[in-house]
């Protein structure tokens, strides 16, 4: 029986929210939580496998909009206030809770939580998590790859072709300002594919995309293996991944 393979791959992207107008932006905690519950919790476990000699390859997007939001000065400082706020919470739960010990145990770990969140955020990558996603990829365990610029949807955008273009080649230009190297592939937002787009992004030298199932399942011909092996398009090469409907 022949062995297959499992592409693990994150897409990691928020819209763009900033707002200076306020002092305050109930819309910018999508990005701390984010922050908090997924971004630092998924590098501390690519911390822990690279210290305990367990190998392991992962493909992740970093979308411009989530780059630059995380690159931000006024947003990185404002998500250390939201974080010392939670723990100035956490310390009124802790009174609050003190003669309730499974509610006490629960705020405790909580604590432990969000200290660690904002020590790793505040003292190992100075405000940065992006230095870290760069760390782990040139540890050579994650693949680090980019979307169209705004997330837009390719397909509605191909009437205008210079709009498509404008998604890709500011995309690379992004990933360059923040990891110095260029993107080896793409996530295409909504993982939407229009006929012919491959060619932009060969001209950016984008060598692999991932598209919906049935973007593989409908292609002309037939694809022998169907979704379970990548296609090659025909005129520029680059490969094309399915996601698994699964």
């Amino acid at each position: 029986m022949s062995k297959g393979f499992l592409n693990m791959v994150l897409h990691a992207h928020l819209p763009f929210v900033r707002h200076p107008e306020y002092n305050d932006s109930f819309e910018e905690r999508w990005l701390y939580e984010a922050i908090t519950e997924t971004y630092i919790p998924l590098l501390l476990a690519y911390e822990e496998l690279i210290n305990k000699g367990i190998y392991f390859r992962v493909t992740m997007s970093l979308t411009p909009p989530l780059m630059e939001m995380l690159s931000d000065e006024l947003l990185q400082n404002r998500y250390i206030r939201h974080m010392e706020n939670l723990l100035e919470l956490i310390e009124k739960e802790k009174y609050r809770n003190r003669d309730n010990y499974a509610f006490y145990e629960l705020t405790l770990m909580y604590e432990r939580k969000f200290r660690q969140s904002l020590d790793f955020f505040t003292r190992r990558y100075n405000k940065n998590i992006i230095h870290a996603f760069k760390a782990v990829k040139d540890h050579g365990n994650l693949e680090i790859i980019t979307c169209c610029a705004t997330h837009g949807f390719l397909p509605i955008m191909s009437i205008h072709e210079k709009s498509v273009k404008a998604q890709i080649s500011i995309a690379v230009k992004n990933y360059r300002k923040h990891l110095s190297s260029n993107p080896p592939g793409i996530w295409l937002a909504e993982c939407g594919y229009h006929p012919r787009h491959d060619r932009f992004l060969a001209e950016n030298g984008i060598t692999f995309f991932f598209v919906d199932s049935h973007g593989i399942t409908n292609a002309q011909p037939t694809p022998r293996y169907a979704i379970y092996s990548p296609i090659i398009c025909p005129d520029t090469g680059v490969s094309a991944f399915a996601r698994d409907p699964h």
